[in-house]
């Protein structure tokens, strides 16, 4: 590749003065000459050089005017000047390096010295340029990395948003059907006197109970996955929640002659704590379902810890050891993966979808600890994690202290005949719910839709208003926002029971102006206690 000399271009009214100059540079440069500094200007706008030497001394236009003119153009203001003149005052080199020049050369020339100083400028200005056009390149591949950037992340957005959507919808249609197969199953079981009828609604509650904790998984590892899972804080005991995992847990392990044992020290299960209660419970079910599952004689034992604790919260350590089946090394290192189980060949001997343990380690991340298991084949397993909690000052909020038939003798006793409004689309989950509210002496009026909810409300006093999220012509957050913008109207407590069971859906609705939010599937006996403790508070 041919590399172009560099172009001088060379003002000055009398040539013969850059002759000797002129010819030492000629090998190296293709050098221009003007005899004026207007004819000098015109030249270096038509084709800007590498370089313009210039002289002071010049009629109608002085070297400094046309310096001065030079450096206004915006296409010749970055060419190096330089003064080539027989002026060698300090006042006029002054002037011209204060214009702009780069360099001030006094007549008489000493030829060798001064093509050195014009090539080190040349040289200094090519490497200027270069560094200038490496930074554009530069400048223009980080434009271009930044819209791709830009392009990938609107189009992760999009996903995440689709991908939000379709949890969304999908926890709708699946959570809504489970919903009436549930409650249609237990409103049966609950009038069934038959032994064999009995037994087959049992284990079809049984049936459904699995399919739903699957559903549940399922749902969970995609938010997981989508990076929406967030954790409550609310108040609680830490006796309460392994009280709860041994109620769940004693029926599964009556019948395979187990021994469960919780072992907790007696102020630690008193410990008021601020945090998820729900999950921290589902990661002990979890790992205590396992044991029970995996261990077919023996013993079940289930630890509570502290490890450390100040004013502010306190580190505690679970642990869950069984004397079942064990798991190899090279198994124990894929537990803890989504979708993986210690034996996922088709000859299988357990159930279920290997994704409770990756739930569970999200989970515990969320609370700040760690989750792992020591296990030998044949010898059993001891799975840990570690969870930080804050302290929480006084009582937690009222615990449910009565159990479900209690608290359906209070609800007949105490509320008979409080009028309920029910809105909910679905024909069978409203046969499901009105059944069930009716049981307990409520009154029940029913709305098809949002609209008609609205309208009802606007008619009627009611005493408390059960309010599904999406229905036909308006949705159950518009109509509740309505309801609460009546003027002159008593203002009922409105209970979001609904599908919609995200946290975000949560939050939705208590944004709108609703009291609280049960999730579908209904379990009958949340279901009563939360129309217990509303019902209370509105009288």
């Amino acid at each position: 590749m041919t590399v172009k000399p560099p172009r001088i271009l060379a003002i000055d009214d009398t040539p013969t003065n850059l002759l000797t100059l002129g010819g030492a540079l000629a090998a190296d440069c293709e050098l221009q000459i003007a005899t004026s500094g207007a004819r000098g200007l015109e030249l270096a706008q038509e084709s800007p050089p590498d370089l313009i030497l210039l002289d002071v001394m010049m009629p109608e236009m002085d070297g400094f005017e046309t310096c001065r003119r030079l450096k206004a153009h915006p296409a010749l203001k970055d060419v190096p000047v330089i003064f080539v003149t027989a002026l060698s005052e300090i006042g006029t080199e002054v002037k011209g390096l204060t214009l702009g020049a780069a360099d001030y050369i006094t007549k008489p020339i000493n030829v060798e010295i001064a093509r050195q100083r014009i090539f080190n400028l040349l040289e200094r200005e090519g490497l200027k340029k270069e560094v200038e056009a490496q930074r554009d390149q530069l400048e223009a591949k980080v434009a271009e990395r930044t819209l791709a950037l830009s392009i990938a992340k609107e189009a992760a957005e999009a996903a995440s948003r689709a991908k939000s959507v379709f949890l969304a919808n999908m926890s709708h249609e699946l959570r809504t059907p489970m919903n009436a197969i549930m409650g249609m199953t237990n409103l049966a079981l609950h009038r069934a006197t038959d032994p064999r009828q009995v037994d087959q609604l049992t284990k079809a509650t049984q049936a459904s109970q699995h399919l739903l904790s699957v559903i549940n998984d399922i749902l969970d590892i995609s938010k997981i996955e989508a990076e929406r899972l967030t954790l409550e804080r609310v108040g609680f005991k830490l006796g309460g929640i392994l009280e709860n995992l041994s109620s769940l847990l004693s029926g599964k392990v009556a019948e395979k002659g187990l021994n469960l044992t919780v072992e907790m020290a007696p102020d630690l299960a008193s410990l008021h704590l601020q945090g998820d209660p729900l999950r921290l419970g589902q990661i002990l079910l979890n790992l205590a379902g396992n044991a029970v599952k995996f261990t077919a004689e023996g013993s079940i034992v289930v630890r509570a810890l502290l490890l450390e604790g100040n004013p502010v919260e306190v580190l505690l350590r679970f642990e869950v050891q069984d004397t079942g089946i064990g798991i190899a090394p090279e198994d124990q290192k894929r537990l803890f993966t989504a979708f993986e189980q210690a034996d996922g060949s088709m000859t299988r001997k357990y159930g279920g979808t290997g994704l409770g343990l990756a739930i569970a380690k999200r989970l515990v991340q969320l609370m700040g600890g760690s989750i792992g298991v020591d296990s030998e084949v044949g010898h059993g397993s001891r799975f840990w994690f570690t969870a930080r909690l804050a302290r929480m000052d006084g009582a937690p909020e009222a615990e449910a202290g009565q159990g479900g038939a209690a608290i359906e003798a209070a609800l007949k006793s105490r509320y008979a005949g409080a009028r309920v409004l029910l809105a909910e689309d679905e024909p069978i989950n409203r046969e499901v719910s009105r059944e069930l509210l009716e049981e307990v002496g409520l009154r029940v009026d029913l709305a098809e839709d949002g609209a008609q909810a609205v309208d009802l409300a606007g008619r009627n006093d009611y005493d408390l208003i059960l309010m599904d999220m999406q229905m036909p012509k308006l949705n159950g957050v518009d109509a509740t926002r309505a309801i609460r913008a009546m003027p002159g109207r008593a203002q009922p407590p409105i209970l979001a029971m609904t599908a919609n069971a995200f946290d975000e859906d949560r939050q939705t609705c208590l944004a709108a102006g609703m009291n609280d939010h049960i999730g579908k599937p209904v379990d009958p006996d949340r279901l009563f206690e939360t129309l217990l403790r509303w019902l209370s508070q509105a009288r």
